[in-house]
This record gives C-alpha cells, sequence and structure tokens, in this order.
C-alpha cells in the first residue's frame, strides 16, 4: 500500500490540476469575451492564460508542479506582453488574428521554450546539454501523443455510454455533456490523468521506438533526393518554379530530410545509429541537404522580385533561410572532420536558440511584416507596375494600419488615375476578414452578389448560396476577395444539368484559396436549397490538386463545356468533373 499512495496521490493530483485549467480555459474562452470590451486586454488575458496551461501541462512530470507553475506562468507573460505588442499594429485584435502569423509565432515560442526549460529546470545550466535538451524534446513527444490518445479514447467511450444509455431512454450523460464548461472539465481531467500516468510509465513509454522507426525513412530520402539532383541538369530548372508550390515541396523536404538526421546523429554517439550503411546514408543526405533548401529560397526570392513582399513571402523566405542555414551547417559539420555528428548536434542546439530569437523578432517593430510588405509595394507602384498587380485588398484590410497609410499614399499619388482610384475604393469597400468576425449579421453584401456564375445567363434560386453552411460562405467570401490571374475575382460556380437518374441539377465551384492554390468543390441543387456535397470526382484526364487559380479565367472566358461521357460531365482544362 505504502508504494502506491504516491502514485494514487499524483494522479490525484495531477487530474485535480487538468480539471482546473479546463475550468479556467472555458471562462478565458468562453466568458471573458463577453465582460471585457476591450480587445487588447481579452488578447492578453486569453494568450496569457492559455500559453500558461500549455505550459504547466508541457512541464508537468519531469518538473515539480509548483516549480512547472512559476516557471509556465513567467514563460506565457513574456510571449503573450509580445502578442500584445504586435497587436497594436491592426485596429482590432480579429484582424492580428486572421493573418495568423502572429499567433504562430506565439506559440512556436512557447513550444520551443519547454525543452529548455525542462532541461534547465532538471539541472543547473542544462539548456546547454545537448543529450538533455534532445530528450526533454522526445520525451515532450512522446508524453503529448499519449496523452491526447487516452483524451480522444475517454471521449470515445463516454460517447458509446451515452449511445448505450439512450437506447432505453437515459439522457443523463447528453444532459450533462451540453453543460457549456463539461467538455473542458472533462478534457482537463483526463489530459492531466494520462500526464501523471505516462510520467509513471517513462522508462516504458520512450521515444525509442519512434526514434528506431524514423531512422529507416532516410536511406529512402536519400534515394530520392540524389535522384532529384541527378535529374535536374537534363530537365533544368524551367519548370521548377511554375504554378505547383516549388518551394513549399522543398522546403518540406529539407525540414524531413533535417528531422531523420536528427533520429541518426541521437542523443550522443553511444545512442547514434551505427554501422557504415546507415552512418554513410547520414553523412550523404547531410551533404545533400543544401540542394533543396537553396532552391527553396531561390523559389521563393523569384516571387519576391516579381510581385514584391507581403507577409505571406516574408514568412516564406525567413523558413527558407532558416532552413537554408540549418541545411549549409549540416553539410559544413560533415565536411570539417571525424567529429561531425557532435557538430551537428550544436547545429541543432545553435538552431534551436535562433528560430526562437526569429519568432521573438516577428512580434517586434524589427520584424514587421505588415510594414515591410507595404514599403515594398509602394516602391513597385512608384516604379509602375499594372495596377492589378497591386495586393491593395490585402493592404487595406489584411495589413493593419501599415498597410491603411500606404493605401493612402497611393490614393494620394493617384488623384489622375480613375481606375487606379476606383480599385483602391473597391479595396476598402470589399469583403474582407473582418466583415465576418462576428458573424454573418456584419455581411455587408450578399454571396449572390459576388460569386460569378457560367454559363452565360445562368441562375441560382435567390438566397440559395445562403443555405450553405457557415464554413462554406467563409470560403466563398475569401475566395471572391482575392484576385485571379487576369485580373479576374478568385471564384466562379458553373451551373450545370441534371444528372441522369438523379434529382439533383450539379454545381460545380472554382475557389481561389493562394496566389498558387485553388480549391474545387461539388455542390448539388435541390430545389431552393444547395449543399456542398464533396470534392468532384476526377473522370479523365487532369488533376484538380494541380489546378491553380489560371482556371478561374477560363471558366468566366467560357473556356467550358459538357462532355457526353457516362453521364455529363464538367470539362475544364483538360479536367473532366464529376460528383
Amino acid at each position: 500500500m505504502t508504494d502506491q499512495t504516491p502514485t494514487a496521490m499524483t494522479r490525484i493530483t495531477y487530474a485535480l490540476v487538468g480539471g482546473l485549467v479546463g475550468i479556467c480555459s472555458w471562462v478565458l474562452v468562453d466568458v471573458v469575451p463577453d465582460v471585457i470590451d476591450n480587445g487588447h486586454a481579452v488578447l492578453l488575458l486569453i494568450s496569457g492564460g492559455l500559453g500558461a496551461f500549455a505550459v504547466l501541462l508541457g512541464l508537468m512530470g519531469p518538473v515539480r508542479l509548483w516549480v512547472a507553475g512559476a516557471a509556465a506562468s513567467g514563460m506565457a507573460a513574456l510571449a503573450s506582453l509580445l502578442l500584445l505588442a504586435a497587436s497594436f499594429r491592426f485596429e482590432t485584435t480579429s484582424e492580428l488574428i486572421s493573418g495568423g502569423y502572429a499567433i504562430a509565432a506565439f506559440v512556436y515560442l512557447l513550444t520551443i521554450s519547454v525543452p529548455f526549460a525542462v532541461a534547465r529546470l532538471q539541472h543547473h545550466g542544462g539548456w546547454r546539454h545537448y543529450g538533455l535538451l534532445f530528450d526533454a524534446a522526445w520525451d515532450l513527444v512522446v508524453r503529448i501523443a499519449s496523452a491526447s490518445l487516452f483524451v480522444g479514447a475517454a471521449w470515445t467511450v463516454l460517447m458509446l455510454s451515452d449511445l448505450l444509455l439512450g437506447l432505453v431512454g437515459l439522457t443523463v450523460i447528453q444532459d450533462v455533456i451540453e453543460w457549456p464548461p463539461f467538455p473542458f472539465l472533462f478534457s482537463g481531467i483526463a489530459l492531466g490523468l494520462s500526464l501523471a500516468i505516462v510520467h509513471e510509465l517513462r522508462d516504458y513509454v520512450s521515444p525509442f521506438l519512434i526514434i528506431q522507426l524514423l531512422r529507416l525513412f532516410l536511406p529512402a530520402l536519400l534515394a530520392v533526393l540524389a535522384i532529384f539532383i541527378a535529374a535536374l541538369p537534363f530537365r533544368g530548372l524551367g519548370d521548377l518554379f511554375g504554378q505547383f508550390s516549388a518551394a513549399a515541396i522543398l522546403m518540406g523536404v529539407t525540414f524531413a530530410g533535417i528531422a531523420l538526421v536528427t533520429t541518426a546523429i541521437h542523443r550522443d554517439d553511444t545512442q547514434a545509429a551505427d554501422g557504415p550503411l546507415m552512418r554513410g546514408a547520414t553523412k550523404a543526405l547531410s551533404v545533400l541537404l543544401p540542394a533543396p533548401a537553396l532552391l527553396a529560397l531561390w523559389a521563393v526570392w523569384l516571387r519576391v522580385d516579381q510581385y514584391g513582399l507581403t507577409p505571406h513571402r516574408i514568412a516564406a523566405l525567413v523558413a527558407a533561410a532558416v532552413l537554408s542555414l540549418y541545411a549549409v551547417a549540416y553539410a559544413v559539420a560533415v565536411l570539417r572532420g571525424p567529429n561531425w555528428r557532435n557538430a551537428q548536434r550544436q547545429v541543432n542546439r545553435g538552431m534551436a536558440v535562433l528560430t526562437l530569437g526569429v519568432a521573438a523578432l516577428w512580434l517586434t517593430p524589427v520584424l514587421n511584416a505588415e510594414r515591410m510588405s507595404t514599403a515594398s509595394q509602394l516602391d513597385r507602384a512608384e516604379r509602375g507596375p499594372p495596377p492589378g498587380n497591386l495586393p491593395l485588398r490585402e493592404m487595406a484590410q489584411d495589413w493593419g494600419k501599415a498597410g491603411q497609410r500606404g493605401l493612402a499614399r497611393l490614393e494620394a499619388a493617384a488623384q489622375d488615375d480613375p481606375d487606379m482610384l476606383a480599385q483602391i475604393s473597391q479595396a476598402r469597400g470589399g469583403p474582407g476578414s473582418d466583415d465576418y468576425a462576428e458573424g454573418e449579421d456584419r455581411q455587408a453584401v450578399p454571396l449572390d452578389q459576388m460569386v460569378p456564375l457560367r454559363p452565360e445567363g445562368a441562375r441560382l434560386p435567390e438566397g440559395a448560396l445562403e443555405t450553405l453552411g457557415f464554413a462554406d460562405r467563409l470560403m466563398i467570401r475569401e475566395a471572391c476577395a482575392q484576385v485571379a490571374p487576369g485580373g479576374h475575382p478568385g471564384c466562379v460556380m458553373v451551373r450545370g444539368p441534371s444528372w441522369p437518374n438523379g434529382d439533383a441539377e450539379h454545381v460545380t465551384g472554382f475557389f481561389m484559396t493562394s496566389e498558387t492554390g485553388l480549391r474545387i468543390v461539388s455542390f448539388e441543387m435541390r430545389g431552393q436549397i444547395l449543399t456542398a456535397a464533396s470534392l468532384p470526382r476526377v473522370l479523365a484526364t487532369g488533376d484538380p490538386a494541380a489546378a491553380g487559380p489560371e482556371i478561374i479565367g477560363d471558366v468566366l472566358d467560357g473556356r467550358f463545356s459538357f462532355v457526353p461521357v457516362e453521364r455529363r460531365v464538367l470539362e475544364v482544362n483538360g479536367m473532366r468533373l464529376g460528383p
């Protein structure tokens, strides 16, 4: 009994802490925004509170509870103050949140800081010891993954229990679930309990198996990367930076390579992958990694040079630069001598610190993406690019105060250009992120007036688009607010004939998601109701995943047809699409 008492008390304590975290999270998410009117104060409270709770759960186990609480509070307070400072770049905090990058920097700061905190709190100066950092990082991954699976299993059991009792007419579990704080409370208790159990079984639930399995992918990635590099002289770079997101693919390959090399070199030489095959593969992959990294950096720079800076491109440029530095440092470590694995471990620690600094700078005036983007676009305007190439809507609605000041400068300089003045006016009045931040009551323009329909003369029943779910309506508004190649709106829908042996008429929507991204959605028209059915099924050549926004121009210009195959389908740009 004496051996079990501390374990039982630890589980109860962690479960209570998890439940308290859950209730407090519910208060922050559901109550605070309704009782405090100041958006900046709400942002500070929610980010600081949720950040502290997340770090606390990450530290619980390896670090004593009261020490973990104090450390989590300090770390979250610093990060949330940086986020608060960044929010003053915008008129409202919802604009900051919709941009996404500031929130991503905030989350990254806290997440990557946890292993450093664990190593430092376990041993004085432990954050400088790579072995402790490696163990803390991978242990965090295993604990959070295991705990998340337990929470999911707990909810599955609860929902099955509710269904079972529902068979005999009892709704007690359903009634409890509908109590607003309950999902937070239940999830918190399950998470706290699972963290306690995972920590108790840390000798059995270790990252060793995951690391060993990941190592198996290293030779495969090496072979693919080697083939890619060998094929470049024959294929050239002409197709490398086309409509496909080459930079994202190349950065993904570089990141995967760095992660696999990290598993191979492990925490020290005694745990590292041994044997001539794995050792040679690790060295070869390290030497080849600069190729995709530098190509990704080049791909992003070409876009910047052609279209100027935007917050998206600045984020991509920073990511590509960091990965390039990482990859080059890995290669240099291998080429310098026999102690290359230890050198790569120091690269890992140094790059982690560097990326923490970059994330912090993103939330400071030093790396103000909106201001830098506005200055870049103003410079392009002064050099006289076609007006349609300027991201006026983004400047007006997404780039905060800096974008609005830049738009005012463009307006002042365009007093003799009525076309530019009209575009600026439209950019200011078009639907933006704030139009739907508080629900559809703030929608200024009906969807019926935003979405072009084809063929010419096609119509949808009045209000049919408003019958779609909120997420679909939001997606359509975001797409239509963008400018597709050729100056077209970033959305179009095609109404087609009824399917044979069916009572539903088919509508296909093409919606721009980014400069190079396109989403194709199949809809069904039943009477006055329009429903999003699915992604379209490809019935012939072409790949919707590879389609770009230029297809919207094809559709708007009438370059499509309804082609009879097994049934009538929509053909556009070589693709035949059916529901």
